[in-house]
């Protein structure tokens, strides 16, 4: 049986390297095990927590079910119920809503709903993890949300992982802080220059983790 603290790893590496959690891993832990405060010096750190759990407990409680349009989004809602003005919503294209990057800005057209089906059915290979990580790289790409995109894309990724018993998370390492820099070049250079095979690489060495039985 799956449980929230079997997550953890996605919840906190997300939370590090996409916004800025200042929890330590440990206390990540324990908050998502029993709720303890402790080591969470912040409102807005125990919101984004919050929200990161409830997505866990999304994902688990609907592990079987298909990975489509309407879940992404739901994905979404749950993840940014603390911090959107519209969770869940697709963004347009008159927001002008992107990412800067090292090499540019990121502006990508928005999407309809049909389009973000589109991208979900274009994952062609019979590997789970490839699709996954096809999945995390062009849903974070597409930016197809107002806010949460990659937080978005990591869950929905694990959505296709967790019943084959494999968690993806943000390649982070406290001894090694060059691990999370490279991670966001390649995610930019993604982005920018259509480079997707960097990056899937680095995730498939550093991002996955066998979850516990």
């Amino acid at each position: 049986m799956i449980t929230v603290a079997d997550l953890a790893g996605a919840v906190y590496t997300s939370g590090k390297v996409f916004d800025g959690l200042a929890t330590g891993r440990l206390d990540t832990e324990n908050f998502l095990r029993s709720g303890s405060l402790a080591g969470i010096s912040s409102r807005a750190d125990l919101a984004l927590l919050e929200d990161l759990r409830d997505v866990a407990q999304f994902i688990i409680d609907r592990h079987d079910q298909p990975v489509d349009a309407g879940y992404v989004r739901a994905i979404n809602e749950q993840i940014t119920r603390s911090g959107a003005l519209h969770p869940g919503r697709l963004r347009t294209d008159d927001q002008q809503i992107g990412v800067g990057t090292r090499y540019g800005r990121h502006t990508p057209p928005a999407l309809t709903e049909n389009d973000l089906q589109r991208l979900i059915d274009s994952l062609a290979s019979d590997d789970v993890t490839e699709n996954a990580l096809d999945l995390f790289v062009e849903l974070a790409k597409a930016q197809p949300f107002e806010d949460g995109n990659k937080r978005t894309a990591l869950f929905a990724a694990n959505s296709l992982l967790i019943g084959h018993g494999v968690l993806l998370v943000i390649p982070v390492d406290e001894q090694d802080p060059q691990l999370a820099d490279t991670f966001n070049d390649l995610l930019a250079k993604a982005y920018i220059h259509d480079e997707h095979t960097p990056v899937k690489g680095l995730l498939r060495d550093r991002g996955l983790t066998t979850l516990p039985r």
